[in-house]
């Protein structure tokens, strides 16, 4: 059975999950910061190799994907101040690095929940709240005659 959302939140703010609680400022900044699985992946790649340089090509071979998605996804996370981005002759070179000590818990942070409750990750990033969803659904609802 996977993780779902317990139709509120904790007392405290924090969400839960069949599997348990997940902290709001967490689920928050990966609600609000992550758009994929692919996006994460990325992340932690060059998370758990931070001392390394990364070129698209390279980091697309690794995990198998798109060269042309990975460098999307590489140019986003440089642009939110989650890597550095480094200029060369054969084109940038991407490196684990966050802004701040703040963000870079926060990516510690979610690449222990993915590690250890992936499903509860995967609703945080694809899931919408039931009255989002049910808002979306009646707007295409026909009306009775």
């Amino acid at each position: 059975m996977g993780d779902q959302h317990d139709r509120g939140s904790k007392p405290d703010g924090g969400l839960r999950t069949s599997s348990g609680p997940i902290p709001t400022e967490l689920a928050q900044f990966i609600q609000e910061h992550v758009s994929s699985l692919e996006q994460l992946e990325v992340m932690f790649l060059l998370r758990d190799t931070a001392a390394r340089e990364w070129r698209a090509d390279e980091v697309s071979r690794q995990l198998g994907s798109s060269l042309m998605s990975i460098g999307r996804r590489l140019e986003h996370l440089a642009e939110a101040r989650f890597l550095k981005v480094r200029h060369t002759e054969r084109g940038p070179v991407y490196q684990h690095g966050p802004e701040s000590e703040e963000m870079a818990a926060l990516i510690d942070a979610a690449a222990k929940l993915y590690k250890e409750r992936r499903l509860a990750v995967i609703d945080l990033v694809y899931g919408r709240p039931e009255s989002d969803l049910r808002a979306f659904s009646d707007a295409f609802m026909l009306k009775k005659k």
